[in-house]
């Protein structure tokens, strides 16, 4: 009885082949800070100023003190009412003319 020779491959480990290196997702933390809250009460109202104009400070118009020239009326140059001569006319005589001869002959 010779036994069978021993046929069976020889013990071949698989390659160490690793896995991927897959970083996870970067992931923020939730921002767990309480809101910005204005202390009450700390901010004056927004009142705008009211629209005040300024006082008229310009003096009244006052004419100097006699500059101005008195109303002089101009004298009156009208030429007075002179009638005209009373030239009668020329007393001119009618020719003397006979009257016509009216007697019997």
């Amino acid at each position: 009885d010779t036994p069978a020779p021993d046929t069976t491959a020889p013990d071949t480990p698989a390659p160490d082949t690793p896995a991927p290196d897959t970083p996870a997702p970067d992931t923020p933390a939730p921002d767990t800070s309480a809101p910005d809250t204005p202390a009450p009460g700390t901010s004056a109202p927004d009142t705008p100023a009211p629209d005040t104009p300024a006082p008229d400070t310009s003096a009244p118009d006052t004419p100097a003190p006699g500059t101005s020239a008195p109303d002089t009326p101009a004298p009156d140059t009208t030429a007075p009412d002179t009638p005209a001569p009373d030239t009668p006319a020329p007393d001119t005589p009618a020719p003397d003319t006979p009257a016509p001869d009216t007697s019997a002959p």
